[in-house]
């Protein structure tokens, strides 16, 4: 019995190995590279070199943020805006046609959720924002040249499909650069966009809708 359960201890022993064989993984970003790379042995951080970190992301990365969400949410309400400027007249609106122009954004964001967070998925984030922003953009300026609903009522669908990814980088981009503890505030700071939109956003179209001209409307101008 005695040489039974030695015999078991000895197999359920933890040995040292000497030689071991490592896979290289086939698809390993920079970060992981350089940190197999560095081999350093004491990984640990004080708490200054911990706040200096998060003051540089703070820095370089929220703004990124604050920008995206900033004008995200300004070309969603610009419709709002440009309704006391005469578009409905302007573009020959009748019956529920305004109403659809602005519920088609919000029906072309639900519809491309699953295609962004595919993107997301496959493509790197910053360039998934950058691609969002630069089509949007686009988009926009096309349709300062519209003056009518079909024209309209389709590129604000354009528009709501490259806006789709905006929050849903945010959300993974906020996860990817700071603590659970940290994700809270930041979160609080680009969901903000929304007030400050509504406050610069005022005056900006105000500024806007009193140009005069005779080669655009004031619509097409905001």
């Amino acid at each position: 019995m005695a040489i039974q359960t030695s015999s078991h201890n000895k197999d359920d022993a933890i040995t040292h190995v000497e030689h071991t064989t490592q896979v290289a993984p086939q698809k390993v970003d920079a970060a992981a590279k350089f940190l197999a790379n560095a081999h350093i042995e004491d990984a640990s951080f004080t708490y200054e070199e911990e706040r200096a970190v998060l003051k540089r992301i703070d820095a370089r990365v929220l703004p990124l943020l604050l920008g995206a969400y900033f004008f995200q949410q300004l070309d969603k309400s610009s419709l709002s805006y440009v309704s006391i400027f005469g578009i409905q007249k302007d573009a020959g609106l009748v019956g529920k046609q305004y109403s659809w122009l602005g519920s088609i954004l919000y029906l072309a964001q639900l519809v491309m959720q699953p295609l962004a967070a595919f993107l997301l998925v496959k493509l790197p984030t910053g360039k998934v924002i950058a691609g969002a922003i630069f089509l949007w953009g686009s988009t926009l300026a096309i349709m300062s040249a519209c003056t009518n609903f079909p024209s309209l009522l389709g590129l604000r669908f354009v528009l709501g499909s490259f806006e789709a990814m905006i929050a849903p980088a945010c959300v993974a981009t906020t996860t990817m650069w700071w603590r659970r503890s940290e994700q809270t505030l930041r979160t609080a700071y680009w969901n903000a966009m929304n007030g400050v939109t509504f406050i610069i956003g005022s005056l900006f179209t105000y500024g806007l809708g009193h140009i005069e001209t005779d080669a655009m409307y004031k619509y097409q101008i905001v």
